[in-house]
């Protein structure tokens, strides 16, 4: 068969998509993991007997939706990878700023998902998810003015809260607004006084997560967002009007 083919069952100017959507359900539906390869671009076009200029417009989409990896050389071509839900932040991000979204407008919206966040983690939380918490507000301690630890434990923290939640929606929502209102990431340093004093309010929340109280652990993660804004606009007057930027 000649690998110039003309595309027979996805003709149309929505072809590429359509055989972009068949590629992708094994790979949503988990019959396909990630690392797995996908036949190469000539066996594409004979299985589903589509042209060169189809397959490759429908392996770009599923490219820059995060599910494959095209890899060129020996051994390489498409390759099966998982979105993570740092995705969603990165086109968020984009979407923001072109709506013109700032800084301080992501952080009221941070401020009124992670207190529901908190409260469904005071009923849901396990053992295991405690102890892990314990453990971020061990190294804070354990560390203190470290700008890195704090970082990578303070993110751990909030993480694991929206993990305890048992909401996937919600939790891939707050990964997203927690990059983009995260204080660090835009250039925020704390002092090792500054550290502790979020260290004691991690305590406050695991208390109430560990208790399983859902009022004091909504109220808590409240309190300490606020905090949190108000240490930011003592420190960063500018930072709360700082228009969202889509990096790549």
């Amino acid at each position: 068969m000649s690998t110039n083919i003309e595309d027979r069952s996805w003709r149309g100017p929505k072809a590429s998509q359509r055989l972009a959507q068949v590629l992708a359900r094994p790979i949503l539906t988990g019959a396909l993991r990630e690392g797995d390869r996908l036949p190469n671009e000539q066996e594409m076009m004979l299985r589903y007997e589509a042209g060169r200029p189809t397959v490759r417009e429908a392996l770009r989409l599923l490219e820059t939706r995060g599910l494959i990896m095209l890899k060129s050389g020996p051994g390489g071509g498409p390759i099966v990878r998982h979105p993570g839900k740092e995705s969603l932040g990165d086109s968020l991000s984009l979407l923001l700023q072109i709506e013109g979204a700032s800084f301080g407008d992501v952080a009221d919206a941070r401020r009124a998902l992670e207190p529901m966040l908190a409260r469904r983690a005071a009923e849901r939380i396990t053992s295991e998810q405690v102890v892990e918490l314990d453990e971020t507000v061990r190294l804070l301690r354990d560390n203190p003015g470290d700008q890195q630890v704090f970082a990578v434990q303070n993110q751990r923290f909030h993480a694991v809260v929206a993990e305890a939640a048992r909401s996937v929606v919600l939790d891939v929502f707050a990964s997203s607004l927690k990059a983009l209102a995260d204080g660090v990431r835009v250039g925020v340093t704390y002092s090792a006084r500054k550290q502790a004093a979020v260290a004691t309010a991690h305590e406050v929340i695991v208390a109430a997560l560990r208790t399983g109280d859902p009022d004091a652990a909504e109220a808590a993660m409240r309190e300490h967002l606020e905090e949190a804004e108000r240490y930011w606009r003592r420190r960063y007057p500018d930072l709360m009007g700082r228009p969202v930027e889509w990096t790549y």
